[in-house]
């Protein structure tokens, strides 16, 4: 999340006025930025929008999965 920091610091924006501006909490904010807290589709454009990234250059920013990695369910299986 270091380029969208930077995205947000090279705007002039406060992380204060960027999630006021987008009506989330500062501290969401900060957690997304340092990595501690993670995003659901519609946040991230909610976010790239908001400083001003199309959606295809907001998409160039998402880092490829590693192929061949598998996703394992979790144990949400009724009996």
């Amino acid at each position: 999340m270091d380029r969208l920091r930077e995205r947000r610091e090279s705007l002039g924006h406060t992380q204060t006025a960027l999630a006021k501006a987008i009506g989330w909490p500062q501290q969401k904010l900060s957690a997304v930025e340092i990595g501690s807290r993670r995003l659901d589709v519609m946040e991230y454009f909610t976010l790239t929008t908001a400083l001003g990234l199309s959606r295809q250059a907001a998409l160039n920013l998402v880092p490829e999965v590693p192929r061949g990695r598998t996703w394992k369910s979790g144990s949400t299986r009724r009996r």
